[in-house]
């Protein structure tokens, strides 16, 4: 970890816990849920996949027209998959009485999506 990067992985770390509070609640899981994805954060930087500016500390990650497209196909795909999950959930609740995937779940898959999505297009490099 390089010091020029330290706004960088504060405010990663921060977004990685709050993200893991909201979907684990405040528990041991979420910790190791936070710790997870501050590592995806850093791998992200380090990866060689992107660009990096250090002139913007908090944002020194940027892309080329290649990490362009596949952003955009991950974000097609996650929100396919979270507005499925959410539909699918609803159906199942008028059918059953019952919700098998809440909106705040189907909406974080959705994000997990996105960033799983991401990690497999740039590996395949």
């Amino acid at each position: 970890m390089k010091k020029e990067f330290l706004p960088y992985y504060i405010s990663r770390a921060v977004l990685s816990a709050i993200f893991a509070i909201l979907v684990m609640g405040l528990t041991w899981k979420a910790f190791v849920f936070a710790i997870i994805l501050f590592g995806l954060f850093v791998l992200y930087l380090h990866s060689g996949w992107f660009l990096v500016d250090p002139s913007h500390p908090l944002t020194p990650l940027r892309r080329d027209e290649h990490g362009r497209q596949i952003q955009r196909i991950a974000l097609i795909t996650a929100v396919v998959v979270g507005i499925l999950l959410f539909v699918i959930s609803m159906q199942a609740s008028t059918l059953w009485g019952t919700s098998l995937i809440t909106g705040p779940l189907a909406l974080s898959i959705g994000v997990l999506t996105y960033f799983l999505t991401q990690f497999i297009l740039f590996a395949r490099q």
